[in-house]
């Protein structure tokens, strides 16, 4: 009745939401890092370590699988490590590499952000995944199947990979564990300074613009 303005945070929800809805005007105001995200100091020197922190379990299971039948055979060192999953009836995962840590504070997801190789998030169902933000801040470039919103945020070889299924994750994730050196660093430094983009300083302005 009133007509508000309605301001999406990202390309694909907008798209998502009915046109029929009777909005003044649409705007797309993605959301912004925590500050504790902003300026990660930069580490190179990568330990085999993927994550996982969506609260969703859909599509973990066959990651599991893909885990233990064909990342854990060609690379036994590699290591999993879920978060934001309740971590008390997992045990039996350990002997695979597969670790839970359940939900952590922020200041421990930067931690292992920052040492770790890649993230997963798959995107079954994101309007906009700021955890995929929270990665790239880190210099974990993100994989992702070529879904809802990771598909516009996710850039291949810049600040992560789409990828088409499970055998081709997989792959994928063992060619990152194996990567060199040299192409780490500018895949490290390509998905950090991706993430600046969306520092509050820079989100912020749109806002203001809208506001004023």
């Amino acid at each position: 009745k009133n007509k508000p303005y309605a301001i999406f945070v990202s390309n694909f929800l907008e798209k998502q939401t009915s046109k029929f809805y009777p909005f003044k005007k649409r705007y797309i105001i993605n959301n912004f890092l925590d500050s504790k995200f902003e300026n990660v100091k930069r580490v190179y020197v990568r330990e085999p370590i993927i994550t996982w922190s969506v609260k969703r379990e859909k599509g973990l299971n066959e990651l599991i699988d893909w885990w233990i039948k064909s990342i854990l055979p060609n690379k036994p060192e590699a290591k999993l490590y879920i978060f934001g999953i309740n971590k008390n009836n997992y045990k039996k995962l350990k002997k695979f590499n597969i670790y839970y840590f359940g939900n952590v504070k922020k200041s421990t997801l930067i931690k292992y952000y920052k040492i770790s190789t890649a993230m997963i998030c798959l995107g079954y169902d994101e309007t906009f995944c700021l955890n995929a933000i929270e990665s790239m801040s880190c210099g974990q470039p993100v994989l992702s199947f070529k879904k809802t919103a990771l598909n516009n945020l996710v850039k291949n070889n810049i600040n992560g990979f789409k990828v088409n299924n499970f055998k081709d994750l997989s792959d994928k994730i063992l060619l990152l564990l194996n990567i060199k050196s040299s192409k780490r660093k500018i895949l490290i430094n390509k998905t950090q300074n991706y993430s600046k983009k969306y520092y509050f300083k820079n989100v912020i302005t749109k806002w203001e613009k809208i506001i004023q």
